[in-house]
């Protein structure tokens, strides 16, 4: 079976897995992610984060947010540019009401009340992703947006994943053009 077959067929079975997580077994889970990721060196020393707005059932992402936000640093949130088939990052400020729902109705700024974040400036970046490995191999949702902004970011640039348990497995499909992330923080 060819990696593409498998990364469908492994996406599947854990987004379903994933789902049937408890709302109680989530919020507990990504508290603890949460807790690990602040005490990351490269996160304290940060100045921009990039991060995302937590989706379905995905680790809830609302903790790593407002902690970069209360400690002053530059928060960015992707804008999925599906025409060119890229993601830019905006500046965020905390206000849910400069958020519009994008792509997959996943909320993002508004590019009328935020600012363009270069890629070069982002010292910390959270990955989302559908499954990993212990070593930082991660399959994404498919669309290739992540590995396009890791391939851009500085190489002292941190890259972190967070996942819930039953997200980290032995071994991920690989094509030429997926990229690793430094870390990833399981619970």
């Amino acid at each position: 079976m060819d990696a593409t077959k498998q990364k469908i067929l492994l996406r599947k079975k854990i987004l379903c897995e994933r789902d049937l997580l408890s709302d109680a077994q989530r919020t507990i889970a990504s508290r603890n992610i949460s807790d690990q990721i602040l005490e990351l060196k490269s996160f304290k020393q940060s100045k921009v984060v990039a991060a995302y707005m937590s989706f379905g059932s995905e680790f809830e992402t609302s903790t790593i947010l407002s902690e970069a936000l209360r400690l002053g640093k530059v928060v960015a949130l992707p804008k999925i540019e599906s025409t060119r088939h890229v993601i830019s990052f905006l500046s965020w400020n905390g206000k849910a009401e400069e958020l519009l729902p994008g792509r997959w109705g996943i909320l993002e700024p508004d590019p009328a009340r935020s600012d363009f974040v270069d890629s070069s400036r982002i010292d910390f970046l959270l990955v989302p992703g559908v499954a990993f490995t212990d070593q930082g191999c991660r399959l994404g949702y498919g669309g290739g947006y992540y590995d396009s902004v890791l391939s851009k970011l500085p190489e002292s640039s941190a890259t972190v994943a967070a996942a819930f348990s039953l997200q980290i497995v032995p071994e991920v499909p690989i094509e030429e053009h997926d990229l690793n992330v430094q870390i990833v923080i399981s619970s």
